[in-house]
C-alpha cells in the first residue's frame, strides 16, 4: 500500500513543485550574501538547519528526479551555488551542502543525456573560467593590501599591534546617539607602513533574522586615515553625524558624515 502511494504519479508531481524551494532558498541565499554580510548569532544552529535542510531536499529531489520540475531544479540548481561560491569561498559551510545537493542531482535526474551533455559543459567552463577569472580580477584590482576589521575576530598577529582593550570598548559605543550611523577601525597592512583607517557606515539598514543578521555592507565614508598601523585612536560622537578622534598625539580633529556615496557592488573585488 505504502509503495504504491508512493509511486502515484500525482503524489510525485506535487513533492517535485515542493522542490523549487529549495532552489529558491539558494539563490535568495546567494543574492543575500552578495548584497549583505552574514552574520551569525548562533552559527552552529544555523549550520545544523542549513545542512539538514539540505538532506531533506535531497531526498525529496531523488524521490521525484525523473519528474519534469525536478528536472529543471537538477539543470538550473548549480548556478545559484556557483553564486554562492564567489560571495562566500571562506565559509564552504554556506556553499558546500547545495553543491553537494546540486553535483548528485545533476547526474541522478531524469534528464536527457543530450542536456546533461550541453548544461555539463556549461557549468565546467563557468566553474573553471569564472573562478580563475574571480581570482584574478581580484588579484589585479584588490592590490596587495589587506584591510581587517578590529574586533575580537581578528588574527592574533594583528590585534597585538593595538590596544584591544580600549579597541573594544570603543566598538561598544560606535553608535551615533541618533542610531543612523555606526563607526569602524580598520587595520590595513599595504607595503609601506600601512595605515589605520576610521569608517562610518550606515547602522539602520541591517536585517535582523532568528540565527543570523544580514548587514548592510557597500556604503562606507572613510572619515580619518592615519599613515602608520598599531596606533588606537580615540574616537567620540559628537552629535549623529560629528564624530570627533585623535590618533594618541593629543590633537583632536572633527569629521562630518554629510552623506554616504553610492553602493559599492563590487566590494568582493575591493574596488572603491
Amino acid at each position: 500500500m505504502n509503495k504504491n502511494i508512493l509511486s502515484n504519479k500525482w503524489l510525485q508531481f506535487g513533492v517535485s513543485i515542493f522542490t523549487f524551494a529549495y532552489l529558491a532558498l539558494v539563490s535568495v541565499l546567494a543574492v543575500w550574501t552578495f548584497l549583505y554580510e552574514i552574520r551569525f548569532r548562533s552559527e552552529r544552529a544555523f549550520n545544523v538547519i542549513y545542512i539538514a535542510v539540505s538532506v531533506i531536499f535531497l531526498v525529496l529531489l531523488l524521490y521525484t528526479r525523473k519528474r519534469l520540475p525536478t528536472r529543471i531544479v537538477a539543470m538550473t540548481l548549480l548556478f545559484p551555488v556557483f553564486l554562492l561560491i564567489l560571495f562566500n569561498s571562506s565559509r564552504p559551510v554556506i556553499f558546500v551542502p547545495p553543491l553537494v545537493v546540486g553535483v548528485i542531482l545533476f547526474f541522478a535526474s531524469g534528464a536527457g543525456e543530450s542536456t546533461k551533455v550541453i548544461m555539463g559543459t556549461i557549468y565546467i567552463l563557468m566553474y573553471v573560467v569564472g573562478l580563475v577569472g574571480f581570482w584574478i580580477a581580484c588579484t589585479l584590482f584588490g592590490g596587495s593590501s589587506v584591510e581587517t576589521k578590529l574586533n575580537s575576530e581578528a588574527p592574533a598577529e594583528i590585534t597585538g599591534l593595538y590596544n584591544m582593550a580600549q579597541v573594544e570598548n570603543l566598538n561598544a559605543s560606535s553608535v551615533s546617539p541618533d542610531g543612523k550611523y555606526r563607526y569602524y577601525i580598520l587595520d590595513v597592512q599595504d607595503n609601506s607602513r600601512g595605515k589605520v583607517i576610521i569608517v562610518v557606515e550606515p547602522n539602520d539598514l541591517d536585517r535582523e533574522y532568528r540565527y543570523f543578521t544580514l548587514v548592510e555592507v557597500g556604503y562606507t565614508t572613510r572619515v580619518a586615515i592615519h599613515n602608520v598601523r598599531g596606533v588606537t585612536p580615540d574616537i567620540r560622537w559628537v552629535d549623529g553625524k560629528t564624530i570627533t578622534y585623535t590618533f594618541g598625539d593629543g590633537e583632536w580633529r572633527t569629521s562630518t558624515v554629510n552623506e554616504m556615496k553610492e553602493k559599492n557592488y563590487l566590494r568582493f573585488l575591493k574596488i572603491g
